[in-house]
């Protein structure tokens, strides 16, 4: 039994091929996550430091509220991939699952939100962050080419695993934002996030293990565009993106500052922190 059977054997009955079920699952999770947004802001407000957040930071708290749910989603459906699904693995490329279709669907319903919201964002607020921007991209061509041929399900699913820093980078900032960075909550959240990017590379290095070991079976059966940019996608996470976001993270660890918002050091008071804008000291403190 897989794991969307065990939570409703309905889910198990469904013929997720249908053109209207792939519309129900992808339309009904991005349906999900925009009410997640916008719920958000709504109950974040009775919080005083989101009240005092600039307008695009509000945007990025509730977008790290989304984020970590789909996070956390997507760990616990990539672990099930990795370590229990025994039909997915049996032929990377063909074999599929009711389990497997649950995930792509909403995994692409996600990303369709995540480009709407942040490309908005950032038309709005006229900032760009193209490493980011990239990999929503490169997640969504490719979560809707497995959707759209109906296949690779075993590592498509599986990558989704790399999500498993989402939540805790999430927590790191909100954390940042409320001035609790000198905090052991804080501090502990950080060691944990750093060793999730260790754990995202052992993850990179599975799915190269995977793809060579089943390279025949891929570079034969595989749809040549969604081969394309799994590999592409696959190349820019293992050299590029995780050994980055690992390197800012380790340096944020000691220096805990937000780099997502540069100007905030030089508004020296902001957000739960007092900043020593004479110095140039990049260290925040809390405010009294």
């Amino acid at each position: 039994m897989g794991l969307v059977e065990a939570i409703h054997p309905v889910l198990g009955t469904i013929e997720y091929r249908q053109p209207m079920s792939k519309l129900v699952f992808i339309g009904g999770s991005l349906l999900f996550f925009t009410l997640v947004f916008v719920v958000c802001g709504l109950v974040s407000y009775g919080i005083k430091t989101y009240r005092n957040l600039r307008s695009r930071e509000k945007v990025f708290w509730n977008l790290a509220v989304v984020r970590a749910l789909y996070g956390v989603f997507c760990t616990v459906m990539g672990s099930w991939a990795i370590w229990w699904d025994e039909v997915a693995i049996k032929d990377v490329v063909h074999a599929t699952t009711p389990t497997g279709y649950v995930t792509i669907y909403v995994t692409v319903g996600f990303f369709l939100f995540e480009t709407i919201a942040s490309t908005t964002s950032d038309l709005l607020f006229g900032k760009f962050n193209p490493l980011l921007n990239a990999h929503h991209f490169v997640s969504l061509l490719g979560h809707s080419l497995v959707a759209y041929y109906e296949c690779f399900h075993y590592l498509g699913v599986s990558g989704l695993i790399l999500e498993m820093s989402t939540p805790f980078s999430a927590l790191c900032w909100m954390l940042l934002k409320c001035g609790l960075a000198e905090s052991f909550m804080w501090k502990l959240n950080q060691v944990v996030l750093i060793h999730t990017f260790h754990l995202r590379s052992v993850v990179e290095c599975f799915l190269w293990v995977q793809t060579y070991k089943n390279w025949t079976n891929m570079w034969n059966e595989m749809p040549f565009p969604l081969l394309a940019v799994f590999l592409g996608g696959l190349f820019m996470f293992s050299l590029v993106m995780t050994p980055y976001w690992c390197y800012k993270k380790t340096a944020q660890l000691f220096n805990p500052i937000d780099w997502n918002f540069n100007d905030s050091k030089r508004k020296g008071n902001t957000n739960g922190y007092t900043v020593d804008i004479h110095n140039g000291d990049g260290r925040n403190k809390k405010s009294k």
